[in-house]
């Protein structure tokens, strides 16, 4: 009995303390990285805007396609290897300076929105790309959860690989395509 009596008051203590620290967290996540890139502004630019071509660079994303949207900007849903979809909507832009999108029909209430900022260097030659994931977390256990499992995050690590993937490709190719043709010669 009396060690029943433990482990009761322990657990309710345990649930009281999640309760009580999921309070002090805000409801909105917010986290922000940046990265430089060594390409120009119009290449990062195009790359997060093209949404069309996200299969072709971005893990985890095997599908893209385009949905009816109920504003003036495009709406998508990707698709991953497991046939998940997440739909996306473009809330705002401005050419080669920022890209703001939402997740969009969402049936839980963890929805995000991420905004990309791309600044270039004095001299043009590198590209600073800063991502920022705004998440709500309205319930108190997913938001204890999600701050104690996840103090960056890795949807946006995830675009940081993925671009650097693309970079590292594109200059392979292009080094392969200078040695077939000097092979050829």
């Amino acid at each position: 009995m009396k060690r029943s009596a433990i482990i009761f008051f322990l657990l309710i203590s345990f649930i009281g303390g999640i309760i009580w620290y999921g309070k002090t967290l805000p409801e909105l996540s917010h986290i922000t990285t940046s990265q430089k890139f060594n390409r120009q502004t119009d290449y990062i630019w195009q790359l997060i805007f093209e949404f069309k071509h996200y299969p072709e660079w971005r893990e985890n994303v095997y599908a893209v396609e385009e949905t009816p949207s109920t504003t003036k900007y495009s709406s998508w849903k990707e698709i991953d290897e497991d046939g998940n979809t997440i739909p996306f909507q473009l809330v705002e832009f401005n050419h080669n300076s920022y890209i703001t999108m939402q997740e969009t029909g969402n049936t839980h209430q963890n929805s995000g929105k991420w905004h990309f900022k791309v600044t270039a260097s004095e001299d043009e030659k590198f590209t600073t790309l800063s991502i920022t994931e705004d998440r709500l977390f309205p319930d108190l256990v997913p938001r204890v959860i999600n701050h104690l499992l996840s103090p960056s995050s890795e949807s946006i690590n995830a675009y940081f690989r993925s671009i650097h993937n693309k970079i590292t490709g594109d200059e392979i190719r292009i080094k392969k395509e200078e040695q077939d043709k000097l092979s050829l010669k």
